[in-house]
Formats: structure tokens, C-alpha cells, sequence
């Protein structure tokens, strides 16, 4: 499938997409040449792509592909207030036979308007006409950047499709790309303390920063001898970034030495790491922050570590989503396979014939080890698609508070002027066959009601059971049931050291974990009440 499916940025405005380009989901981040949260500046639109070309490829896309068939009447009407939303002179009138534009209450042109509202390409081409005679005669569009233009347009079309689409500008666009699939830089992540300095706040094992003796708490002051004081994180992401390659000197202030140092790195690709493995005793602890081209080859290297530091005494392993917001969609089907034997791990349904697939494991071997799963509210998207896999399976326990509910898959259009429609394209089902979204994955076990962790037992285990079946045997609940269920174990948005505690009781407790893995089963989901 040629498309691609991701993420978002901030949970509250977040997307989430898969596959071969395909993401599930959730927000992109910036990050300093490797992992800062800030986007990364480039140049503006190019001067030969229209508004048309990029308002009618996704007009196109939107027909073809969207989870819902579109209303393109209504649609269209937004979409041209939005473009033409910086000059006040200009208005439409959009009737049932005709939309007309208007400015200063003279006609400025008026087309027929299409009779299936649901052909993308029909109400592309009348928009084109509109947005071609209304910069014509609108000094005010004519004067306006194409990229404000472009943006208007889309961020008002996108508006009315679901929560989960949106536009990503080309900054925002190439920014996402870095985070999928890397690209040139030093392998940093940067962060702003509280007095305005940018530090280092990770070093990237075997990076050019690694390598070149960066370390994490050096403040960053130059680079490539131009000031970075007072300079944005996105600048300065910007400036860490490049043609893999290519040399940049980086200079820093160490506090420990009282000190500046220049030091020549050879910028590489980056992927941005996603996967950091902690031993806490007999336990691996993985904290997994998203779902990148690499994260199912760092997973298996960090549980090949895990195994080695901790022999044949290991007791299980605690993997920690909470707040991972997503990411490739065949990273999550891939890191649920390291822990799944064959089987099937989620199916996708959606309007276009491509989106409705099965996806299986195929592994004969897995990780047959204890597993606990820790999220929170904002755990989302492909974080919640391997949460959901093993809890239903039967293959881990799921620790904390309800997820954020994000069950559908975007696909990533790549658009005319480098910028990107995120389109979300099907839902994801969990093995069970009920759908996350919006209601999002309950955990077997909810922190909040676990009063002393130390006395934590099966009347625990128990009181979550009529609940867990009610929320797997859920098909289509109303919003109104939706929020009520949520409210059974609130979202939350904190990582509390209780939930790792809980974790740990779980995995020390053999008879406790196999009575708390098979109340989230498929095979319990199935029971009658």
C-alpha cells in the first residue's frame, strides 16, 4: 500500500497513523538532532504550487479514501472561507444550484455547483475556479503568502472530517518524516531550562554526539561559531540538523569544568530512540516513547540486554507506555509479534477495500516471559493497538488508567507543496473484535483503586472482571455510554512510581499475574456474564 499512517502533537490536537508509510498514531515531535519537542523551520512554498493543486489532491484523497463518505457541498464552503478568510471584502454564497463569490457586493464569479456531493474531484475543480478568480480580484490574496493560503483551506477542510485528520504545513511535515524515518543530525535531545538556557538533555548511544564526547547537562552556545543565546529550540534544531555527512561544530559550555568546548561532529542518520531498557532487580523495565522504523530492532536488542544482565533469573518484564502516543502502524503489528505467537493481533475496517485487513502474528516464537503493560490517558494509538493485543491474548496485564481512545488509522498524503494530509482511513478492532476508540483500552488493574499496593490480591483482580467483559463485548456505544465508562478508571496523564510498584507485586506473585492475565483474555471477554 503506498500511503503512510501516524501520530500527533499534543494529545488534545494529536494523530496517530501505520503502515508501509502508514501510521496509527499519534503526536510527532521534534528533537534536536535527535529528540527535541519543537519543529523544525525550512523554506517557503514553492513559487509554481498553486492552492488549487493542493485543495484538489486532497479533495481527491478525501473521496477516495476517508473512513466516512464526505458531505462535499458543506465541505467546500468551509474550505473556501478558510482560504480566503484574510481579506473580509471577499464572501461566498453558497446556494443549492450555485456558489458564488462576492466582494464588496459585487459578483465575482459563480459555478454550478456539482450534484454528488460526495465527488471530490467534481467540487475540487469548482473550488479551483473560485480560489483563481478571487485572488485575481483581491489585492489583499494576492499580497498574502501562498503558504497562509494553502493552510486556511486545509485546516478548515480537515476541521470537518474527524478529530484524528488534520494538515501538517511543510515544516511540520518534514519535522514528522525526521521522527518516522530520521535523517541528518547528531543524535541530542535539547530541552529550554527555566532560564532561558538550551541543554543537553540526552546523548544518543552511538551517535556523532556520543562519539564526539557530548554529555548530557552541557549547555549549548554555538554552532558552527554562530550564537545560539536567545535563539529558538527550533532554530537550534534546525542548525543540529543537515546532509548526513556533513561536519558541524557544536560548542559547549560544562558546568562541571567551568568551561567551553568546540567539538567537530560528522552528522549521520538518526533515528530518534524510542526504546530505553532499566533492570530493576529479576525485572526489565522498557519504557517505550513511540513507534519508529526502529523500534521493534532496539526492543529485541534491549531484551536480548535484559536477558544477558539478568540471566535465568529474570521474572518478567514491565513495559512502560504511559504517554507514548503512537506511531507506525507496522511497528505496533511488529512489537506485539516479539511478545505474540501466531494469531491474530488487530483487524482494521473502513470505507476504501485496502483498509479492511487482518493482521496476524506469525511468529512461532515469542517472548514467553510475565509481562506487564503499563498506560495512561495519554497512551495512545499504536501504544494502545499492542496494548490491546496482549491484554486480549492473554499475554500481559495492563497496569494504570484508561488510555486516551485514539482506534483509527491515518494515512499520510503527501501533497503538492511538501506539506502533508493526515487522513484518517479505517478503525482498529482488538482481537476480541470490539474497537477502542474514543472509549480506549481499561486496564486490568486501575492504580487509583488500589489502596496498599503491599496487600494487593485477588479481590482486586476480581472486582475489574464484569467490567473488562462489558468493555470487550462493547460494539458501537453511544457517547453518552462512552463517557460513563471512561469514568470507571479516569484517564490519567501522570507516570506514577505506583503503577511501576503494582507492576513488580504482579510479576513476584505468579498465582496473582495468571488470575489477572486471564480476566482481560479473549476467552473471559467471550464468557456470558
Amino acid at each position: 500500500m503506498p500511503f503512510t499512517r501516524f501520530f500527533r502533537q499534543s494529545l488534545s490536537h494529536c494523530t496517530a497513523a501505520l503502515f508501509a508509510a502508514a501510521l496509527v498514531a499519534s503526536c510527532e515531535t521534534s528533537n534536536g538532532g535527535g529528540n527535541a519537542p519543537v519543529p523544525m523551520r525550512g523554506p517557503a512554498v514553492a513559487a509554481d504550487v498553486s492552492v488549487e493543486r493542493v485543495v484538489l489532491q486532497a479533495y481527491r484523497a478525501i473521496a477516495d479514501r476517508h473512513l466516512y463518505e464526505p458531505d462535499f457541498r458543506k465541505m467546500s464552503a468551509e474550505t473556501y472561507r478558510g482560504f480566503a478568510s484574510t481579506d473580509p471584502a471577499l464572501s461566498l454564497q453558497a446556494g443549492g444550484k450555485a456558489f458564488t463569490v462576492m466582494r464588496d457586493g459585487h459578483e465575482v464569479l459563480s459555478r454550478p455547483a456539482p450534484a454528488d456531493t460526495s465527488d471530490g474531484r467534481a467540487w475540487g475543480g469548482m473550488l479551483a475556479e473560485l480560489f483563481a478568480a478571487s485572488i485575481d480580484s483581491s489585492p489583499v490574496l494576492q499580497q498574502t503568502d501562498r503558504s497562509v493560503l494553502i493552510k486556511g483551506a486545509m485546516s478548515a477542510t480537515t476541521k470537518l472530517l474527524d478529530r484524528n485528520s488534520r494538515y501538517a504545513d511543510p515544516e511540520e511535515a518534514r519535522d514528522n518524516r525526521f521522527q518516522r524515518d530520521g535523517g541528518g543530525g547528531v543524535g541530542i535531545t535539547i530541552e529550554r531550562a527555566d532560564d532561558k538556557k538550551i541543554l543537553i538533555r540526552a546523548v544518543q548511544d552511538g551517535s556523532p554526539a556520543a562519539r564526539g564526547g557530548v554529555q548530557v547537562g552541557d549547555q549549548i552556545m554555538a554552532i558552527d561559531a554562530e550564537s545560539m543565546m536567545d535563539r529558538s529550540l527550533a532554530d537550534v534544531v534546525h542548525m543540529l540538523r543537515g546532509t548526513i555527512g556533513a561536519q558541524v561544530a557544536l560548542t559547549v559550555l560544562r558546568p562541571a569544568q567551568g568551561q567551553e568546548l568546540t567539538l567537530s561532529l560528522k552528522r549521520a542518520r538518526i533515528i530518534p530512540t524510542t526504546v530505553v531498557y532499566e533492570r530493576r532487580g529479576d525485572v526489565a523495565l522498557i519504557h517505550l516513547t513511540g513507534f519508529n522504523t526502529a523500534t521493534t530492532e532496539t526492543l529485541r536488542t534491549a531484551m536480548d540486554r535484559a536477558r544477558h544482565d539478568i540471566g535465568r533469573d529474570i521474572a518478567g518484564i514491565i513495559i512502560d507506555m504511559r504517554s507514548n502516543r503512537g506511531g507506525l502502524l507496522d511497528q505496533a503489528q511488529s512489537v506485539a509479534e516479539v511478545f505474540i505467537g501466531e494469531g491474530t493481533i488487530f483487524s482494521t475496517q473502513g470505507r476504501h477495500p485496502d483498509s479492511q485487513r487482518t493482521y496476524r502474528s506469525s511468529s512461532r516464537r515469542s517472548a514467553e516471559l510475565p509481562i506487564v503493560v503499563l498506560v495512561n490517558g495519554n497512551s495512545a494509538s499504536a501504544a494502545e493497538i499492542v496494548a490491546a493485543a496482549l491484554q486480549d491474548r492473554g499475554r500481559a496485564v495492563v497496569v494504570g488508567t484508561t488510555s486516551y481512545g485514539k482506534g483509527t488509522v491515518q494515512t499520510v498524503i503527501r501533497l503538492p507543496n511538501e506539506g502533508e494530509l493526515v487522513l484518517t482511513w479505517s478503525r482498529l478492532l482488538a482481537p476480541s473484535g470490539y474497537t477502542w476508540n474514543e472509549l480506549g483500552v481499561l486496564p486490568n488493574i486501575c492504580t487509583a483503586k488500589v489502596a496498599d499496593v503491599g496487600r494487593l490480591g485477588p479481590e482486586a483482580v476480581d472486582a475489574s472482571r464484569s467490567t473488562l467483559t462489558r468493555w470487550h463485548a462493547e460494539r458501537n456505544p453511544t457517547a453518552a455510554e462512552v463517557t460513563d465508562m471512561r469514568k470507571i478508571c479516569p484517564p490519567g496523564e501522570d507516570s506514577p512510581e505506583r503503577d511501576v510498584d503494582i507492576a513488580d507485586r504482579l510479576l513476584r506473585d505468579p498465582t496473582l499475574y495468571a488470575l489477572a492475565v486471564r480476566t482481560g483474555s479473549v476467552e473471559q471477554a467471550a464468557r456470558p456474564n
